[in-house]
């Protein structure tokens, strides 16, 4: 039985709270999930950007039992606000936490002006989905996500590897066949170079692609090969290069359906497609 809820928005003072609960959420949903705090504070504050004006927690008396973490920006051409962490304890599921924490956060939404609200919810989650689609959102595009190793090995020595400093990515346009997601897109990540490693390979003087990961995570962020030298083993080189840089398997998120070649080459290099997920929108 709940005894009394209160809603706040988020605050910097609750991010150790905010830790424990996300970190309790995941191991009671058979997920766990092993982030160290450190990790965890650099997911939510640089990778997501957590906005507090936007973002809202539920206590019960004193204990922190639910979250919804958002950020904002604008993103393919509308002012978008991203959930990037929703969770519940388990004990307090069904009960409707995450529609009271949106009850609050929506009218300040709507208000400021934000178009609409992205989020993605693993495929086989049903009850997540349920909730989602009875708050109004809707499924947007199927995105498939990547973990593992790369064992095919191309032989590329003559591929020279360096480390840039230029951050203008919109030079590599051309070199991609799909826009990244939100947490992937350049206006995130150009907030958040602290954290991320931006590789280009060459040819002599001739850059034949890039790739954007961080290296305490092992998480790809962008990859790009130009067109005219794909097929050639240059993206299997850069993936093994951030391999060795980050000394641990490899995590790709959100490729979307439509994307075949990309996902035919995950593969084929030994990642697993190991999580769908659905992109969903609610308009504002």
């Amino acid at each position: 039985m709940i005894v009394s809820l209160s809603f706040q928005y988020y605050q910097p003072a609750l991010l150790r709270d905010l830790y424990t609960c996300f970190i309790w959420t995941f191991a009671q949903a058979n997920a766990p999930l092993r982030l160290s705090y450190e990790d965890f504070s650099i997911r939510m504050l640089e990778k997501l950007g957590l906005n507090g004006e936007i973002s809202g927690v539920m206590f019960e008396d004193e204990a922190l039992i639910g979250f919804v973490l958002q950020s904002r920006a604008y993103f393919q051409g509308l002012d978008t606000v991203y959930n990037g962490g929703t969770g519940v304890i388990a004990v307090y599921r069904g009960k409707g936490i995450i529609q009271k924490i949106y009850k609050n956060l929506l009218p300040y939404l709507r208000e400021s002006g934000a178009e609409r609200i992205l989020l993605e919810v693993i495929t086989t989650h049903a009850r997540a989905l349920k909730l989602y689609e009875a708050m109004g959102f809707q499924k947007k595009q199927l995105l498939h996500c990547f973990k593992g190793s790369v064992i095919l090995d191309m032989g590329l020595n003559h591929l020279v590897f360096r480390e840039s400093q230029d951050f203008k990515l919109d030079r590599f346009n051309t070199f991609v066949d799909f826009s990244p997601s939100f947490i992937d897109a350049n206006e995130r990540l150009n907030a958040n170079w602290k954290y991320e490693k931006l590789i280009e390979g060459y040819q002599g003087e001739t850059l034949m692609g890039y790739i954007i990961f961080q290296k305490h995570l092992g998480r790809i962020s962008q990859l790009g090969v130009r067109k005219d030298y794909r097929r050639q083993g240059v993206g299997t080189a850069l993936l093994q290069h951030a391999q060795q840089v980050c000394q641990r398997d490899l995590t790709l998120m959100n490729i979307p359906s439509e994307a075949k070649g990309m996902f035919n080459f995950l593969i084929n290099t030994g990642l697993v497609n190991n999580v769908d997920q659905y992109e969903m929108e609610m308009r504002l």
